[in-house]
């Protein structure tokens, strides 16, 4: 317990480092401001006393309200979302919160964007890096801070967790927790092909080298990798990252320094890769969405490694009954690694019951019993209090993800902006590469077009 205690601490440690080391040729935090909102101290120290309940929660000042929550997330997730708002409601029981679980991550913002268009979108969205795309639909948070928020000092809140979620010194939505991308690998699966687990921070030479060594040991229509190369953008923003190519950053307002260069280094390493027989066939990678347990090469026993969010691998490992481990990506470059926010909640600014939308979202982030039920589905929680809270109940999943937060220690970098339209570059980025995988495109051509891409999605920003 205390060595969860002390990696936990550590992560928040590493937060506020990172968010203090930016440079010139890393991505930073929002540069119109250094820390936390401007209000937040002012809003705390005149906070009224009464405004606390003796149960330790703000007080409600207003009369019945109904609220709407939609997030992503698979059935584990919607089942523990639902009971922590049977607990709200407990806490609160003049409002009352409707949860809509919304599927896989494209849907949920499918569902979002279409609600947001017809006037008819949740009280309360969960959101991930690309919330500045949704900046004109939130309501900014300041004016709750210290009162229905209480997440405006450090022992609350890690403060430096609200840089990542401000603009113009306004707060427009919380973090739900921090996580970071993994190698996940079928600990069971390597272990029967005699082949020795892979180690951290191998650099992409060597990860290939060991796709190699056990590539003819594994099952006849088992590979060694999942085909991450285009499913999402984290994967392709990392490398690019690497190659000091940062696909959007804040620099000068916003500017991207991809090149076709980097696109094409990045499309002919996973076009070599399943040349080899690394990862498999273009037909068998669309077979798999990748988006979570339900549609994994890696749950299905096609693949023995692939790249997941730390927050996943619980999900993951629940789903197969063989072993998962966990390690690092590929090192190589420049520094490219991110302990991020890995979700956020926002208010609809279209709300008819604002204070109460805050009370659940203070709740959800800062409440111990809530903590206790989330646990971290949607990565590290940023409270210290819920930290400490869920420490006692620490399983051997946990403890490979905060592994995870020390090997990578030394090549960290903050948090960047994502991509302007980053679900829409998701969403072409994955027919880009399926057009690369069956060849349809060359590699060359592909990288025209991802640049391409790139660029026609700021030019909408």
């Amino acid at each position: 317990m205390k060595r969860f205690l002390s990696v936990i601490l550590a992560a928040a440690m590493l937060l506020f480092v990172l968010a203090a080391c930016g440079s010139n040729n890393e991505p930073s935090a929002p540069t119109s401001t250094t820390g936390a909102p401007a209000s937040t101290v002012s809003q705390s120290d005149t906070t009224p006393a009464d405004t606390t309940r003796s149960d330790g929660l703000p007080a409600y000042t207003g009369g019945p309200a109904e609220l709407r929550f939609g997030w992503w997330g698979n059935d584990d997730r919607a089942k523990i979302t639902n009971d922590v708002i049977a607990k709200f409601m407990e806490a609160y029981p003049e409002i009352k919160v409707t949860g809509e679980p919304n599927g896989g991550t494209s849907d949920h913002f499918a569902i979002i964007d279409t609600q947001l268009q017809s006037n008819n979108a949740p009280d309360l969205m969960q959101l991930g890096g690309n919330w500045p795309d949704y900046k004109q639909y939130l309501q900014p948070l300041n004016d709750y801070l210290g009162k229905q928020l209480m997440i405006n000092t450090a022992e609350t809140f890690d403060q430096t967790a609200l840089i990542p979620a401000t603009l113009d010194e306004n707060l427009y939505c919380v973090s739900l927790g921090t996580n970071t991308l993994v190698l996940a690998y079928n600990k069971t699966m390597i272990e029967k092909a005699g082949v020795a687990l892979p180690k951290d921070n191998m650099t992409w030479d060597e990860l290939k080298a060991y796709g190699e060594e056990f590539k003819g040991k594994l099952p006849a229509g088992v590979f060694p990798f999942v085909d991450n190369s285009t499913n999402t953008a984290n994967y392709l923003s990392y490398f690019y990252t690497q190659q000091g190519t940062d696909l959007w950053t804040n620099d000068e307002g916003g500017k991207s320094y991809a090149t076709v260069d980097s696109a094409k280094k990045w499309l002919q390493l996973w076009a070599d890769y399943r040349a080899e027989g690394l990862i498999p066939d273009a037909d068998t990678t669309a077979t798999y969405a990748e988006t979570g347990p339900d549609s994994s090469a890696l749950v299905a026993g096609k693949a023995a490694i692939g790249m997941i969010w730390t927050n996943q691998v619980a999900a993951y490992q629940a789903a197969m009954t063989d072993t998962l481990g966990a390690t690092t990506l590929p090192k190589g470059g420049k520094p490219s690694y991110v302990i991020q926010m890995s979700q956020y909640i926002g208010i609809n600014k279209a709300s008819k019951n604002l204070e109460a939308a805050a009370l659940f979202v203070n709740y959800f982030v800062t409440s111990p019993e809530a903590g206790a039920i989330l646990g971290t589905n949607r990565g590290v929680p940023c409270s210290p209090v819920v930290r400490k809270a869920i420490s006692a109940s620490a399983t051997p999943i946990d403890a490979a993800v905060y592994h995870i937060y020390d090997a990578v220690a030394d090549r960290t970098v903050p948090q960047g902006p994502n991509l302007p339209n980053d679900q829409e570059f998701v969403t072409e980025l994955q027919l880009l590469g399926q057009s690369v995988a069956y060849g349809k495109v060359t590699v060359d051509q592909g990288a025209a077009d991802l640049q391409a891409l790139i660029e026609r999605m700021i030019s909408k920003k």
